[in-house]
């Protein structure tokens, strides 16, 4: 017991040590690097799967995968597989391999590496296999990591399109009644709404406002041509019928701006 010196000169740090820091600083993540290098990508061909280059990380273990990396798949019955990376502690071992099942894809092995010596099982790519033929699952989701620039970068564009006002035209449903539809009630309940009248009288209101009451109505009061009214406001099924306080009022636009 004592202190162990790690970056200090001619010090010893063993690859465990290393790891586990390695395996903080990924945010505790487990996958293939994305968009670095070729992120291990692959293609089939004549029942060959092969690999183009990339790194991995299995709780803070680096691994490469080289350019060209190439596992054959035999077609000798019909099975859902896996192409596995596999990491084993125990033995300091690092090798490929597949992992088939009859009915569904084969389960696999996660050993909690900061606590425990043992084997990890990463998968590379996901495929289907008969008697005559090999098919890549292009739409298996592969553990991957990102860094954290890359995270800022998605998360500030989704803020953007969080925040963008979205304008609706809205229908009319009969003199004063008008509706626009496909909404998402969560979505709805975090929004500004604002509803122009006539081309020059915005009536503002939060989303929430509709959903406090049970039945999921409203009532938002305002003042047009020098005279008070009042809008009734309903929602169901996707859909937000707006009522102005008079059937001579026009409502011209609607925006919808998410929090």
């Amino acid at each position: 017991m004592g202190v162990q010196k790690i970056t200090f000169d001619e010090a010893s740090v063993s690859a465990k040590i290393d790891a586990d820091i390695y395996h903080f600083l990924l945010s505790h993540e487990v996958g293939i690097f994305k968009n670095f290098k070729s992120s291990v990508s692959f293609t089939l061909a004549n029942n060959i799967i092969t690999f183009r280059d990339g790194y991995v990380s299995i709780y803070g273990r680096l691994l490469y995968i080289e350019n060209n990396t190439q596992i054959t798949i035999t077609t000798d019955a019909s099975r859902y597989g896996f192409v596995v990376l596999g990491i084993n502690t125990t033995n300091n071992s690092a090798t490929i391999y597949t992992k088939e099942n009859a009915l569904s894809y084969p389960s696999l092995t996660t050993t909690n590496l900061l606590n425990s010596d043992g084997l990890y099982e990463l998968v590379l790519c996901a495929y289907t296999k008969t008697t005559s033929a090999v098919t890549l699952n292009n739409s298996y989701e592969r553990l991957l990591i990102t860094n954290h620039k890359d995270q800022i970068s998605t998360l500030r564009s989704e803020m953007i399109s969080r925040f963008y006002p979205r304008t609706h035209t809205p229908s009319l449903i009969s003199s004063g009644v008008y509706r626009i539809g496909n909404l998402n009630s969560q979505i709805l309940e975090r929004s500004i709404i604002q509803v122009i009248i006539a081309g020059k009288t915005v009536v503002t209101f939060p989303g929430a406002q509709i959903f406090i009451l049970v039945g999921s109505n409203a009532s938002v009061n305002y003042r047009h041509n020098a005279s008070d009214y009042t809008m009734h406001l309903f929602y169901e099924n996707g859909n937000l019928t707006f009522t102005c306080g008079s059937t001579s009022h026009t409502i011209t636009r609607i925006v919808l701006t998410t929090l």
